[in-house]
């Protein structure tokens, strides 16, 4: 019991609910903003720090053959890439929602500072513009498929 009550006390103390709101706000509008003209970005939304960048199937047809390729294996591998990909490439650890799997979660901790949400938004743009406009992301993630195809 006295964990919980000095976890309280921190919390209302540091005011960390009144800052999550406020940083989680500037989160939300920043990725909206800079995610708001991809095609695949269906919306960014989300409460506090706990916010979720949903995606959607391309228009485009060469990203929504390879899109409709992978959702027909399975419909989790297309978050599951973005995951990977995002660690990979950027060393940042996400994951996608248990109840949809086009949904990227994007929940930091309470004490999250300005410098590191910056360098999430630039990591989740570029691998969103690689989407947009490489095959590189599309081919890897085939590419994955057909190796687990094969075990």
């Amino acid at each position: 019991m006295r964990a919980g009550l000095a976890t309280l006390d921190i919390l209302e103390d540091e005011r960390l609910g009144e800052r999550a709101a406020a940083v989680g706000g500037y989160l939300c509008r920043s990725l909206r903003e800079r995610l708001g003209g991809y095609e695949m970005v269906r919306e960014v939304r989300g409460l506090g720090l706990l916010l979720g960048i949903e995606f959607q199937a391309p228009r485009q047809f060469w990203r929504r053959a390879s899109f409709d390729a992978l959702d027909r294996i399975h419909s989790g591998v297309f978050g599951q890439m973005l995951v990977m990909c995002l660690f990979r490439q950027e060393d940042i650890l996400t994951q996608v929602c248990g109840n949809n799997l086009r949904v990227l979660k994007v929940a930091p901790p309470l004490v999250v500072t300005e410098d590191q949400m910056e360098q999430f938004i630039r990591a989740i743009c570029r691998v969103v513009e690689q989407m947009h406009s490489s095959m590189a992301f599309w081919t890897e993630a085939l590419g994955l498929v057909s190796r687990l195809a094969n075990v």
